[in-house]
């Protein structure tokens, strides 16, 4: 007894199933890359929400020397000035860490806007700016640049 198999329709559906199984797997791996990148995203933002507060913390327990250097950094004593100069060395740092995770796609545009607000306001601050000048070389010239754009 000699049993002829379709094989051309057992190919065929073979071929079709194995299609099948990979649109599957590649939407499910494209579900995993998304999950992935927002909980990437969601811990830089941790991270970075982390870091400002120690910033802040830095700023409230120096808060006179802060604000007054902002207003008129020539007129604190040595020491107050160079407290002032490493809280605005402290601040840009925080500031940095978020263009370096903006650039890298880490952050949103509405996290950095955020950041960008603020920086622009704090150099609107006479002392602050100055404090800024003698530093701003130490950082990269796409951050400094990220700094003067509008």
């Amino acid at each position: 007894m000699e049993i002829n198999m379709p094989w051309d329709a057992i190919t065929g559906l073979a071929s079709i199933v194995g299609v099948v199984g990979g649109l599957v797997s590649v939407t499910f791996l494209i579900l995993e890359i998304r999950r992935n990148a927002q909980a990437i995203e969601g811990a830089t933002v941790q991270s970075l929400m982390t870091f400002e507060q120690a910033v802040f913390a830095l700023l409230i327990e120096n808060a006179g020397v802060f604000l007054a250097g902002g207003e008129d950094r020539d007129g604190l004593s040595p020491e107050d000035r160079l407290k002032f100069d490493k809280l605005v060395q402290a601040y840009m740092s925080l500031y940095y860490s978020a263009f370096k995770q903006f650039r890298q796609g880490l952050i949103d545009d509405d996290v950095w806007t955020a950041y960008h607000n603020a920086i622009k306001d704090k150099m609107r601050k006479p002392g602050f700016s100055a404090s800024w000048q003698e530093v701003q070389d130490s950082y990269p010239a796409p951050f400094r640049a990220a700094l003067t754009a509008t």
